[in-house]
């Protein structure tokens, strides 16, 4: 039996929901959207103001659960008894959990880093423009033409130092706070690694690599967000690049204010 209209659309806070569509429940969190088949699910509870979606099972085993919450009481009783008179029936009991799937609906941390990497390059451009303005206006134009390419050159390796180092700090992140554990090579897959979140969810990240399983770090607050851990050696090349990076970008910044500094005090011809 397929789940119709008249099932309620349960709404949470900043976008989040829990919805039925066709042959499956659309649970909407902040940061990805869970996809979950009817057939993988046992039955779905009313718990006061959250809804707990109890995966199928095999004898024995601990079933996992999925839950919603932040919704009104009759809403999420209403929701689910209307889903629990639309399950199909079964012959078997199957782990629920190895047919459901997700999808990112974006990287909270990732934005929040571009959006730095924007204001830095947008504020180093008005300081550049605005170092420009003073030579004109203090009768050292001479000076301009060597602010110019030493102010963004180096503005151009700060910001590329800061972007670049985005996944080794969201990798020293996780090996701090995050959760650890080895992910398997997905079968027919050569790239690609799959590892299983505390509710049971198998998640997927990509590497290239000659091993069968490899060890990665994800967020328990949102398992979706992880890294792969990589060797000491290759962390140590990261921060070289980086620091390699940020000392060109210093320099270039201090070429062009010791070329502002040298014009207003008259030294060198500028």
């Amino acid at each position: 039996m397929s789940i119709t209209s008249p099932i309620p659309a349960l709404r949470g806070p900043e976008g989040t929901g829990l919805r039925a569509e066709g042959q499956a429940l659309l649970l909407r969190r902040a940061r990805e959207e869970l996809h979950i088949p009817l057939k993988a699910v046992a039955r779905v509870r009313a718990e006061g103001r959250t809804v707990a979606v109890e995966l199928t099972a095999p004898a024995g085993a601990t079933p996992h659960v999925q839950r919603f919450g932040d919704v009104d009481e009759a809403a999420a009783a209403a929701f689910a008894d209307a889903v629990n008179a639309a399950l199909p029936e079964r012959t078997e009991a199957v782990d629920g959990s190895g047919y459901i799937s997700s999808n990112r609906l974006g990287d909270a941390y990732a934005t929040a880093a571009l959006r730095v990497i924007k204001r830095g390059a947008l504020y180093g451009t008005l300081a550049i423009v605005a170092l420009c303005v003073l030579m004109g206006v203090t009768g050292h134009p001479a000076a301009i033409v060597l602010i110019v390419p030493s102010g963004f050159l180096g503005l151009f390796f700060l910001v590329l130092g800061w972007a670049t180092s985005y996944p080794s700090r969201e990798e020293r992140d996780l090996r701090r706070n995050g959760v650890t554990v080895a992910a398997e090579r997905a079968p027919g897959e050569y790239a690609t690694y799959v590892y299983t979140d505390p509710d049971g969810l198998s998640r997927s990240v990509r590497k290239v690599a000659g091993t069968w399983t490899i060890d990665v770090a994800y967020d328990p607050r949102d398992p979706g967000r992880v890294a792969v851990l990589r060797s000491r050696g290759a962390r140590a090349m990261d921060y070289t690049l980086l620091g390699s990076g940020l000392v060109i970008g210093l320099l270039g910044a201090a070429g062009a204010i010791t070329c502002v500094v040298l014009a207003l005090l008259g030294i060198g011809g500028l």
